[in-house]
């Protein structure tokens, strides 16, 4: 009678310790992904969700972003109100690769970035060249995940120059959001 009862408890501690090695190595996996998208603004570290505070993509709320052709990461620093960055992937960059960040068209016609600044910036920043880069997409699983820098002007109609000086460097930017994802 003792012997089934020491066997059962072996079992018992040997799956106990096998399944704590596991929750252990999911907690550090969980760390790298606890905001949806981060960035250095200027030097500082946003860390952000989406506005409803999840990692879903949020739905295009204007016509030069149709839904059916762009899929919206929007990052929300919880830090400072109104302090946000914009990712509107076109669908069809759907796939892992670098996509380079240019001033915006408002055409549909690329990949595009927008950033709001309100907490340090008296005027407004505007996106003039970076990059996009997809380093991971799970199309079953409907996530995508990547990184991103960008530097910004107060005037995107004029190039870099001494009158018209980068005024924000966004670097080290990275995201994971899940897309069409029903909620």
């Amino acid at each position: 009678m003792k012997t089934p009862k020491i066997l059962f408890l072996f079992l018992l501690l040997a799956l106990n310790s096998c399944s704590s090695d596991k929750d252990d190595s999911n907690d550090s996996d969980n760390s790298d992904t606890k905001f949806a998208m981060t960035a250095k603004v200027d030097g500082k570290l946003w860390e952000m969700q989406n506005p409803y505070g999840s990692d879903y993509a949020t739905k295009t709320l204007f016509d030069m972003y149709p839904e059916d052709l762009y899929i919206l990461l929007q990052g929300r620093s919880s830090a400072s109100f109104g302090d946000e960055i914009r990712l509107f992937i076109k669908r069809s960059d759907l796939k892992i690769g670098t996509y380079p960040i240019t001033p915006m068209t408002m055409d549909a016609s690329k990949t595009q970035v927008e950033i709001s600044y309100n907490s340090n910036k008296a005027k407004s920043q505007y996106p003039i060249n970076g990059s996009l880069s997809i380093t991971a997409i799970d199309l079953n699983a409907k996530k995508v995940s990547g990184t991103f820098s960008f530097n910004c002007v107060e005037d995107d109609e004029l190039p870099i120059s001494d009158s018209n000086p980068v005024t924000t460097k966004v670097t080290e930017g990275t995201f994971s959001y899940r897309y069409d994802v029903e909620k």
